[in-house]
């Protein structure tokens, strides 16, 4: 089995030949993910002229690759940079996302940690969390696969974060969801949790209003 250099969620992982369709272009996909830059690291860039950015107030735009024993910390460090109120993002990979109602950014913490352990090995969800007027953007989204996207303003902080976690810049780094990959219910991996549903359910409840 394939193991990249970067140590992933327990419920993801390369498949073996045998998990995959006999299709050309996955078999390849998979020969190359031998040699994949799945390292930790971000990669950055500046706002650019896109249409489509134009009436987001965002300055900068980041991946990040994390050892996941390090996802949560690193998700706290980043949450710093948002404002005091703030709203959680939260989803199925399936379905469009749900934005909460702007709350104390300290209080949804404190609330979601019961649920470390779901929010970063459980990837069926995507979260985050979001902060949008009419100047500023910052948001920190958790992708399926547990590799971080962050739109961001103060990009001297942002760095001396990724400092802080021995994070360097790389412009050719590479992510797990590039390559095939075998997504595992969270429940294989450990007792008393909370399925994807249920998580969400309960958010949604607690968040939206």
């Amino acid at each position: 089995m394939l193991k990249p250099n970067l140590k992933l969620p327990k419920t993801l992982r390369f498949p073996t030949e045998n998990e995959i369709p006999m299709n050309f272009s996955v078999l390849e996909k998979l020969k190359l993910s031998k040699n994949s830059n799945i390292i930790p690291g971000f990669t950055f860039q500046l706002k650019d002229n896109n249409i489509e950015n134009k009436e987001l107030h965002f300055k900068f735009y980041a991946e990040i690759n994390i050892d996941n024993p390090k996802l949560w910390d690193l998700i706290i460090a980043l949450s710093m940079t948002l404002p005091e109120n703030c709203a959680l993002i939260f989803g199925h990979i399936d379905f469009e996302i749900n934005y909460g109602n702007y709350e104390n950014k300290y209080a949804i913490l404190n609330y979601i940690k019961e649920f470390e352990t779901e929010l970063t090995q459980d990837t069926f969800m995507n979260w985050g969390l979001i902060y949008h007027d009419g100047e500023n953007l910052i948001e920190i989204f958790v992708d399926e696969s547990k590799f971080l996207k962050y739109w961001g303003t103060d990009e001297e902080r942002f760095r001396q974060i990724m400092n802080n976690f021995e994070l360097k810049e790389n412009k050719n780094l590479e992510f797990i969801d590039e390559y095939p990959k075998v997504r595992e219910s969270i429940q294989l991996h450990f007792q008393n949790v909370l399925n994807t549903k249920e998580l969400i359910d309960n958010l949604q409840e607690k968040f939206i209003v």
